[in-house]
């Protein structure tokens, strides 16, 4: 009976714990991290060629997810913040208060992509906008 109560909390753990552990795989991390890249490069892409006066970053952000279901389950599982500097878009992927992913829109690679065990704090680099320059 010990043993049967024992696997069960084991599983119910695991079910939890399941959602996201496919980021800590490298193909699921690295595939997760292609879609963030290019929701970057598509913000970045509207920031700076589009019409936006009177939008803030975050309708800017939603206008774009809309248009992609890999860019809406990015927002609806992860916190995305933003940063703008010089016309140039950083954003950041985290789960809670650990960063997973770094994307600067100037570039067209991802520029990190942190490992499950790995991750800092959910903060903006001192050298996140130097790609940029």
């Amino acid at each position: 009976m010990r043993l049967l109560l024992v696997t069960l909390a084991s599983l119910i753990c695991n079910a939890c714990a399941a959602e996201n552990q496919a980021l800590c795989d490298t193909e699921g991390r690295y595939e997760t991290a292609s879609h963030f890249s290019d929701f970057v490069q598509k913000v970045n892409f509207k920031y700076v060629f589009e019409d936006i006066e009177g939008l803030s970053n975050e309708q800017i952000i939603e206008q774009v997810a809309s248009t992609n279901e890999d860019y809406q389950a990015i927002l609806d599982n992860f916190n995305v913040e933003s940063y703008v500097e010089n016309g140039n878009w950083v954003m950041l992927m985290c789960e809670g208060n650990s960063l997973i992913i770094e994307d600067a829109g100037c570039t067209a690679k991802v520029e990190k992509v942190f490992e499950c065990g790995e991750r800092p704090s959910c903060a903006l680099s001192n050298s996140a906008f130097e790609v940029c320059n």
